[in-house]
């Protein structure tokens, strides 16, 4: 029986665990060929995996060069990659702040850049950014989550942009924010509040946005967590 997303090639950044690995694993099982990207390895049938950090343009390369030796051009990509460093904006550093972005943002901007190339050649594709609660406006934040907040407020004003610019081509691009998920991420943040939601849930609504069911959601923030 045939699958909605068979034959399709799609890219997982952070994809160790959590988020990333339940959408890579949820792809896979619905006949998508995944290239995870992570800072470790994990071996999983039916799913590559490359490593090194997102923020790096020469392991951006590696990952699609070895993604299209493997499988062919990039047609979903979810960029799940992302870090938390919470502590209070007087204790965070230029550096600190400079990573916080290199991950979340520089990387969702590299690796979308370098598979966008196919995708307008082909006229199709789908990409997600992961974001967060953080990154919408209007939820109250936590005390010392604000580079994490911006960080993801970006991820989502990138996603919005741009979807714009290549509707023409036949791209759609999103965007999730969740909530509290059960992720290790989550459990180190949060000083052991309870999680809302578990990664399987939210990965449900990204497989959602990157198949053909989701044709006509283009530039949207989904919210995935209760009010």
């Amino acid at each position: 029986m045939p699958h909605e997303l068979d034959g399709r090639v799609a890219i997982v950044t952070g994809a160790s665990s959590g988020i990333g690995r339940a959408t890579a694993e949820m792809l896979a099982s619905r006949g998508a060929l995944v290239t995870i990207f992570a800072r470790t390895a994990i071996p999983e049938k039916n799913i590559a995996a490359v490593v090194g950090d997102v923020s790096d343009p020469e392991a951006i390369e590696r990952l699609f060069a070895e993604t299209e030796s493997r499988f062919g051009d990039c047609d979903i990509l979810v960029n799940c990659a992302g870090m938390i460093d919470p502590k209070p904006l007087v204790d965070v550093t230029p550096d600190d702040w400079d990573r916080m972005f290199a991950v979340n943002v520089r990387g969702t901007y590299l690796a979308t850049r370098r598979a966008l190339p196919a995708m307008i050649a082909k006229r199709g594709g789908s990409i997600v950014n992961v974001a967060s609660i953080s990154g919408v406006i209007g939820p109250e934040k936590f005390p010392g989550w604000v580079s994490y907040c911006a960080s993801k407020a970006a991820v989502i004003s990138m996603a919005e942009a741009l979807a714009v610019e290549v509707k023409q081509y036949g791209i759609r691009v999103n965007s999730v924010s969740p909530g509290s998920v059960n992720t290790a991420m989550w459990a180190a943040a949060s000083g052991g509040a309870p999680a809302s939601m578990t990664a399987g849930e939210v990965a449900e609504v990204i497989c959602f946005l990157a198949s053909d069911r989701a044709r006509a959601v283009n530039g949207q923030d989904v919210h995935v967590y209760s009010s």
